[in-house]
């Protein structure tokens, strides 16, 4: 018998999940009853029923991290690019100001019934309802902001220089020992759940980029969850994750070759026995004209080439690639082969 699941609340939430990762999972779909809401209190000279630019940023920083999700539970990728107009539009934050103050609410259940709708298609009722759940926790939860400032507070703990960066982290509010509980639940889920793990990595950076903005306030509430300006200030120092320079090297389809445009030749690349795709920029220092042919004999006549390749890896996916160097040479199998012919 199908089980529906109604979800008012975070509680509801994590009862949820427990549910899932105790009973293997259940049957039936999700229904939301006004969760879940995010709701931001500013306080400052600047905020009285009105909105700043670095405010402004924040919520396009939430607004992109709803296009992410989408695109990861869809399309395998956190490339925005693959949303189509009508699914951007069906997915837009509406961002409520209330009347005389600097209290900033969204409502993400319009947007997470949309998402459970488009994603009927491709998914089971069981994945949809653990997924929109688990997006709700990730994006506004108490807990999952509470476990990020959480994290913050110990890193900087650990690079602050002066006394004074010290105290003003030390005084900071701790989660409680529910809200640890409930992360370590939604831990267990990330494991299970690859593709709600990812979303969880693109939601820390949301969170850095958001708590930037809201720094401007002498005293911002998130989530039920205040910090002060000098805490958000010391929260964000380093805190975006970096992309890791990375070699690539190795046996290579070429898919295609673009070079319409006289500042950037471009090749689209695919890993010689592998599913590893991407573009890359071909370095003009140190290839000369015949290295360049040799790529696009390769395209042409669909050979295998190896290639030297600089990237910048985040969370395995590839930001940037730019090849140095092109050989033309057999992968060591077709080498085999006619060693034995």
């Amino acid at each position: 018998m199908a089980q529906n699941i109604t979800i008012k609340n975070e509680a509801d939430a994590f009862e949820a999940i427990q549910m899932y990762l105790k009973d293997g999972g259940f049957k039936g779909g999700v229904k939301l009853s006004g969760w879940p809401k995010l709701e931001v209190r500013l306080v400052g000279e600047k905020f009285d029923a009105t909105i700043t630019p670095p405010v402004m940023k924040s919520f396009l920083e939430l607004q992109n991290l709803v296009y992410k999700s989408y695109a990861i539970a869809q399309y395998d990728t956190d490339d925005t690019r693959k949303l189509s107009s009508e699914e951007r539009e069906e997915l837009e934050i509406l961002v409520k100001v209330e009347e005389g103050s600097s209290i900033f609410e969204i409502d993400f259940q319009g947007v997470l019934e949309k998402f459970a709708q488009k994603a009927a298609e491709t998914m089971s009722p069981e994945l949809i309802a653990i997924t929109v759940i688990g997006l709700g926790v990730l994006w506004v939860g108490k807990a999952s902001y509470g476990a990020y400032l959480d994290y913050r507070k110990e890193v900087r703990l650990g690079e602050a220089k002066t006394e004074e960066q010290r105290n003003i982290l030390e005084t900071m509010r701790q989660s409680s020992k529910e809200e640890t509980r409930r992360m370590e639940l939604m831990t267990k889920l990330l494991v299970r759940e690859p593709k709600l793990e990812e979303v969880s990595r693109q939601a820390y950076d949301s969170k850095t980029e958001m708590l930037k903005g809201f720094a401007t306030a002498d005293e911002a509430t998130v989530s039920g969850i205040t910090t002060t300006g000098e805490e958000a200030h010391e929260l964000v120092v380093n805190a975006r994750r970096k992309a890791a320079e990375r070699r690539l090297d190795g046996f290579y389809r070429v898919l295609r070759v673009d070079s319409s445009d006289p500042e950037a030749f471009k090749v689209k690349i695919r890993k010689h026995r592998g599913s590893l795709e991407f573009e890359a920029l071909v370095q003009d220092i140190t290839l000369d004209a015949e290295k360049k042919e040799i790529l696009q004999y390769a395209e042409w006549e669909r050979t295998t080439v190896y290639l030297n390749i600089n990237a910048k890896v985040l969370d395995d996916s590839i930001k940037s690639a730019v090849v140095i160097g092109v050989e033309r040479r057999d992968p060591p199998e077709l080498v085999r082969v006619r060693a034995d012919d």
